[in-house]
């Protein structure tokens, strides 16, 4: 109950910031040519705009936390762990101020020790958001969008055999994100807020809630190319099972997050980033990804 106040209080502060944005006076189609390469942008969509962007990451997973230990450590020698995941996203603008968008992960993972090897194959949880430009102000660039977020446990979670692994958490998950972003000159500048409510899984785990904080600077170095840097902090309370803490199940993890965008046309971008873990308290961790996507706009 006390997460459930949390979100509902973060939610009616954001509603309310919603209720007293200021008139929109802007030509929404000024702000899309300058889009972030990893996360979520706060520029909304001109009105009937259509976005499909999709995107190709790698992991290759080098240390795992160990429970006996309490702490990190190098996956065995004779152990490997490999996700792939394409995904492709959908934002519509189904006004100048509010966009709607849609993820839908599709997933390959396999696990592989001695001779024994787990894959997973299929679609993961669907995530579906809500952005809204309640802020405006043109003459210094500045803006502030706020994100209704929704996770479905459409990946496979349950009746997992002993050679599959699972897609997804299990758990339906609503959240609130604040999104501010400042242009100086060639150079933008953006910072996220997340805050993300996860319900029990079919295990009836009540998993933690997940907190991220992320601030981007990219630079323009001319309207085809930007590059952009992101430092990425994330963090995930201990779950839970019948009201008792299950230690060591927090989630920490802190990147660097460094990409590149080129533009082959005017509404055609290939986007590649290559997030790196400087820190992490994960079930499994990598040293870097790869991140590879384009967006189309019609």
């Amino acid at each position: 109950m006390k997460k459930l106040r949390i979100l509902l209080a973060l939610l009616f502060v954001l509603v309310g910031t919603m209720g007293f944005a200021q008139k929109d006076t802007l030509h929404t189609k000024k702000l899309y040519p300058r889009p972030p390469i990893y996360g979520i942008p706060a520029k909304t969509l001109p009105h009937g705009h259509l976005i499909y962007r999709s995107y190709f990451t790698y992991s290759d997973f080098t240390s795992m936390y160990s429970s006996k230990q309490g702490q990190m450590v190098s996956l065995p020698s004779n152990m490997s762990f490999t996700t792939y995941a394409y995904t492709p996203k959908l934002r519509y603008g189904l006004t100048n101020r509010l966009t709607l968008i849609a993820n839908f992960p599709l997933v390959y993972k396999v696990m592989r020790k001695d001779n024994l090897t787990k894959i997973g194959r299929g679609v993961g949880d669907i995530q579906t958001a809500m952005l809204y430009r309640f802020y405006f102000n043109k003459q210094k660039r500045f803006l502030i969008s706020g994100l209704l977020y929704s996770k479905l446990p459409t990946g496979k979670a349950t009746q997992i055999t002993t050679g599959e692994l699972p897609l997804g958490t299990g758990s339906y998950d609503v959240g609130v994100a604040l999104m501010p972003e400042k242009e100086f000159g060639k150079l933008d500048m953006r910072l996220s807020a997340f805050y993300i409510y996860r319900s029990k899984n079919p295990a009836g785990v009540d998993l933690g809630d997940v907190q991220m904080v992320s601030l981007s600077t990219a630079y323009n170095w001319s309207r085809n190319f930007i590059t952009e840097a992101t430092v990425l902090y994330k963090y995930a309370d201990n779950n839970r099972k019948a009201g008792q803490v299950l230690p060591g199940t927090y989630v920490k993890k802190a990147q660097l997050v460094l990409g590149a965008q080129y533009r082959l046309s005017r509404t055609f971008l290939l986007q590649t980033a290559v997030p790196v873990t400087l820190y992490a308290h994960a079930p499994f961790s990598s040293k870097y990804d790869l991140w590879i996507g384009f967006f189309y706009l019609w």
